[in-house]
């Protein structure tokens, strides 16, 4: 797993920069850091941050040293387009030079049916047998994130078999494993040895989700004794949004996820090692 024994030191909780495109990166890192975070992640949208580009990251990085953030991830581009191993090797660089370890990815699309899924695992081999280079020059990891349950999942969870766990693991997203729901944590168990970060929020209804955890139907304290029986031990990473909550002001909205994202924190290491 990504990150070292939490137990008793100070939580590292961290938030999504997708929890609200509009506000500019800059003014996003300054009201993250108001809230009590200790972490940032970037969202899937590179033209957001700007963070491809050599003089973003220089300002970036003296944005976040300045109101004392640490980055934990950057959500890459899928990996099942055909210009996936280039732009997802220039993110892993670019994570490394923020000294966030891991690059999290989707193989696939969100939702798929079985046929042709043979030769979508084919190229998602290929794709991630060319990102190794880039990952043992870097020391960033690739988390696969877990999409709709079913054929699309599934194709996760058959790359992660055979590829090389040093640098494959699980991004384990609660909203979307729990589409259709409630439904059980299983994943959480299958791949409690290869946990690398997780994306944490709850979901309301079909096409209502990625909320504050408490204000969907996630029986949040059994998912937090799945992560705690893994001891997963990585930042508490919210991949919240704005849009379904009822905290439509930016400062509130991070501080209640702060709040619940030091409550997870708690719940998960309160008792870890016990399981």
């Amino acid at each position: 797993m990504v990150g070292s024994e939490n137990v008793g030191v100070k939580a590292q909780t961290s938030v999504a920069s997708s929890f609200q495109y509009d506000i500019p990166i800059e003014t996003q890192i300054c009201l993250v850091a108001e809230a009590g975070f200790s972490h940032v992640s970037l969202g899937v949208r590179p033209e957001h941050s700007g963070y491809l580009e050599l003089k973003r990251r220089i300002e970036l990085k003296a944005r976040l040293a300045d109101v004392g953030l640490a980055m934990d991830s950057i959500h890459a581009r899928a990996l099942h387009v055909p210009e996936a191993v280039e732009q997802a090797s220039a993110t892993a660089r670019a994570a490394a030079e923020f000294h966030a370890p891991c690059v999290v990815a989707h193989i696939g699309p969100f939702n798929c049916n079985p046929d042709g899924i043979e030769e979508r695992l084919a190229f998602v081999f290929s794709t991630c047998k060319a990102l190794v280079p880039v990952a043992k020059e870097t020391g960033v990891v690739f988390a696969l994130e877990n999409v709709m349950p079913g054929p699309a999942t599934d194709l996760v969870r058959r790359a992660l078999q055979d590829l090389d766990p040093s640098v494959f693991g699980l991004c384990y997203d609660s909203s979307h494993d729990q589409i259709e729901g409630p439904r059980p944590f299983d994943l959480i168990d299958e791949f409690r040895d290869r946990i690398f970060t997780v994306h944490l929020s709850d979901r309301i209804k079909a096409h209502v989700d990625h909320v504050i955890p408490g204000e969907g139907f996630i029986a949040w304290s059994d998912m937090c004794h799945r992560l705690r029986s893994a001891h997963y031990t990585g930042p508490i990473l919210m991949e919240v949004m704005m849009a379904y909550s009822r905290f439509q002001d930016p400062g509130q909205f991070l501080r209640e996820t702060q709040r619940v994202a030091q409550e997870t924190w708690t719940a998960i290491h309160s008792s870890a090692g016990s399981d």
